[in-house]
């Protein structure tokens, strides 16, 4: 039986990819496919987001099949230049459309090293492949955890919550607005870094605002999560979130234009003001937010996509 070969980086470190790449491979697992995940150096692997996947490791001289699917993130460009020729499938998971993850010289793609198969969680990656690369993605349904990403609303509290793995745009903002005194003082800040999935996903339970800063992202599941919990979601897109409505009767959001700091930063102390005078002031806004996520909360979504780019793999090689 061929084997789906999910190589990883190792990165310690929360990441949304890793985690896709982790609940991807025991998605198939699941599904009666002989997947695994590969990491670098044995005993590497990370368990923070929950999902469990068998592991291999290249220190550890895998030899690869010819019948083996070998999945090769964007951000190892060098994976895909040393396995050029491999005799069996290769398919590239794109989870950013950012040119700064190819690391290639000019004049190079994917494509110079016989890549011909891509997949995808974001539509705007799918566009942005056909337009840079004139290569064709398949989407893969994106999936938030029901069961983690939930609305409690005996848990909320006065807190903003922000991520800083990539930026720390949101933790000068907080020491502006705190610096002005109450009411920003009276409202918990949380930096979520470094935190295992289920204490991520309880901060955001409890959290009232979630400040999104990143300026780049594929599909930006942040604020999916975010949203799922109710939280009132202030900040930018990073082009990746096209869900993310800013006016209308449909408005799940405060949308600021991406890198838009300063106004940024003035939309946030009019939205915290507001909620401390009047905590149900986003009230719409937020269910529309919840109603946006739950479009992604089916696992069956997911798992049947990735079925129907894997199995005619998979028979083929039978």
């Amino acid at each position: 039986m061929s084997r789906v070969l999910y190589f990883c980086p190792d990165f310690p470190q929360p990441s949304g990819g890793i985690k896709t790449l982790y609940r991807h491979v025991q998605r198939l697992v699941e599904q009666g496919f002989d997947a695994w995940i590969v990491h670098r150096k044995r005993p590497f692997r990370v368990t923070w987001h929950g999902y469990v996947a068998p592991t291999m490791w290249l220190s550890e001289r895998l030899q690869f099949r010819p019948q083996d699917i070998l999945v090769i993130p964007e951000v190892m460009p060098q994976i895909m230049q040393q396995t050029a020729r491999f005799a069996g499938k290769r398919i590239v998971i794109a989870l950013s459309w950012s040119p700064t993850y190819w690391n290639l010289p000019a004049g190079q793609d994917w494509r110079t090293f016989g890549i011909e198969r891509v997949i995808t969680k974001s539509p705007l990656i799918q566009e942005y492949l056909r337009w840079s690369m004139e290569i064709e993605a398949t989407l893969i349904s994106e999936y938030v955890s029901g069961q983690r990403y939930r609305y409690a609303p005996n848990s909320k509290r006065p807190k903003v919550c922000y991520l800083t793995r990539k930026e720390r745009s949101a933790a000068w903002l907080q020491s502006v607005l705190c610096a002005k005194g109450r009411p920003f003082s009276e409202f918990e800040w949380m930096p979520l870094r470094e935190l295992s999935e289920d204490e991520y996903a309880r901060h955001l339970r409890e959290a009232t605002v979630y400040v999104s800063t990143n300026m780049q992202e594929g599909m930006n599941t942040s604020v999916l999560e975010a949203m799922a919990c109710g939280c009132l979601v202030v900040g930018y897109s990073g082009i990746g979130g096209f869900y993310m409505d800013g006016d209308g009767e449909a408005r799940n959001c405060v949308l600021v234009e991406n890198g838009n700091l300063p106004v940024l930063g003035e939309q946030l102390e009019k939205v915290l003001r507001r909620l401390s005078a009047d905590p149900t002031a986003f009230g719409q806004v937020t269910r529309n937010g919840r109603r946006t996520a739950s479009a992604y909360q089916n696992p069956d979504d997911e798992a049947d996509s990735l079925r129907a780019v894997y199995a005619p793999l998979v028979a083929a090689e039978s």
